[in-house]
């Protein structure tokens, strides 16, 4: 996972506070009991009725929208209700979402948001988060995380597929942790989500970024938030806290027919060493077979189809939302408009220097305005280019007065 480096001490104890915030957050809200129903036949406990459908979300305080086969849309006090998931109300296809690349941008991010948002709505059978990434930003991975976990009506699943980046490797260990349940492709792999951090230089260890002090707290507010998306679907979550700190040892060991995570300076007498996870010195990173062993994953299967079978969904519609895939290729358009915009800037900047006829430098500088405008808008609909809106207008006021100038003196003459 990565983290910017941040230019000063208050942007460092701000984010710190954001994410102290979000892991207590988190922790509260995956870890509480009870929580939303996927259920899909609703059975009124005092009165003969039976509906079929499927919970879109909160309408106030008590009560919660369904949409139901019977009555159609129903605002329904969930409490008053007996609720058994049998899909008997929900729609007969699976929605698959595929993070196949880093996670670097805020379009995709919220292109992901949405799309969760949005195919949980349509009450499928379950939504399908494909995912075979090398890791990403930190605070776009929470935001990922938390929209997967808010769905409350709808099950996710994550299918850690094969390809180039050979699984869910950092920030993608804690994507797939926020789904319900896990299925991974024999030839991939689970792990390795320590936090670093990203600077002109390249990525860097975070204690040499920000201190010893700063980059332990970042590290242990990572290895809480990742123990709490563990802990949400019963995974051991001292597993998900050795992806993020090669000092933490952890050991499986039984007791009275229970299975134990601990670290080994918690073995007691009565516990059997069954097998050690992680050694002292090393990210614990697993494979497809291993993060079934421990917990971590839920199955090892060869393709999508096999799972869909696995999932009793081989009649489903399969309808493929390529909307964080869309998103990336608007950036890249925007990043070439972008980069047309600078070059003919570069231009104007070069022919500034020359001596031109007044109507020549009044084109130019009508054509810098146009083109700044349109440098602002970039900047405001596309954060990722990281361009300074401040900076942008300023740059436009002086070339506004600049031209007002030049027009007056055209005038006068």
């Amino acid at each position: 996972m990565f983290t910017r480096e941040g230019p000063g001490e208050r942007e460092i104890r701000n984010l710190m506070r954001k994410l102290l915030l979000l892991a207590s957050m988190a922790s509260l809200a995956l870890l509480s009991p009870g929580g939303a129903c996927f259920g899909d036949t609703f059975r009124h406990r005092q009165r003969d009725e039976v509906l079929h459908g499927y919970a879109v979300g909160e309408a106030d305080g008590v009560e919660t929208m369904v949409h139901t086969a019977e009555k159609g849309v129903l605002k329904l006090n969930l409490a008053e209700w007996e609720v058994v998931a049998d899909r008997l109300g929900r729609n007969n296809k699976v929605i698959i979402l595929t993070i196949d690349d880093d996670m670097m941008f805020e379009i995709e991010t919220q292109a992901l948001e949405e799309a969760v948002g949005a195919a949980a709505r349509e009450g499928p059978l379950f939504i399908l988060l494909e995912i075979d990434t090398p890791g990403g930003r930190t605070d776009l991975v929470q935001r990922m995380c938390g929209a997967i976990v808010g769905t409350g009506t709808c099950e996710v699943f994550a299918f850690v597929k094969g390809g180039p980046n050979g699984g869910a490797i950092s920030a993608g260990a804690a994507v797939a942790l926020a789904c319900d349940k896990i299925y991974m492709a024999n030839n991939t792999c689970i792990g390795a989500a320590t936090v670093i951090a990203l600077s002109e230089k390249g990525p860097k260890d975070l204690k040499s970024t920000f201190g010893e002090a700063v980059g332990e707290k970042f590290s242990s507010v990572w290895e809480a938030y990742l123990a709490s998306l563990a802990e949400q679907n019963s995974r051991p979550g001292l597993l998900a806290r050795a992806m993020i700190d090669k000092d933490i040892e952890v050991i499986e060991v039984s007791e009275a027919d229970r299975k134990l995570f601990i670290e080994p300076v918690n073995r007691r007498p009565q516990h059997r060493l069954v097998h050690t996870w992680s050694q002292k010195g090393s990210l614990l990173t697993l494979t497809a077979a291993e993060a079934v062993k421990c917990g971590i994953g839920d199955g090892v299967v060869n393709s999508r189809a096999e799972l869909l079978r696995g999932l009793d969904a081989v009649g489903a519609e399969i309808v493929m939302n390529n909307d964080m895939q869309k998103a990336r290729e608007e950036l890249r358009r925007a990043r070439g408009q972008l980069n047309r915009i600078r070059k003919s800037i570069d231009l104007k900047v070069k022919q500034s220097g020359q001596r031109l006829p007044r109507p020549k430098v009044l084109k130019i500088l009508r054509s810098a305005r146009a083109e700044f405008k349109t440098l602002i808008k970039l900047a405001k609909e596309y954060p990722d280019l990281g361009l300074d809106i401040k900076v942008l207008e300023d740059e436009l006021n002086t070339i506004e007065v600049n031209y007002q100038q030049v027009k007056m003196g055209s005038r006068r003459r």
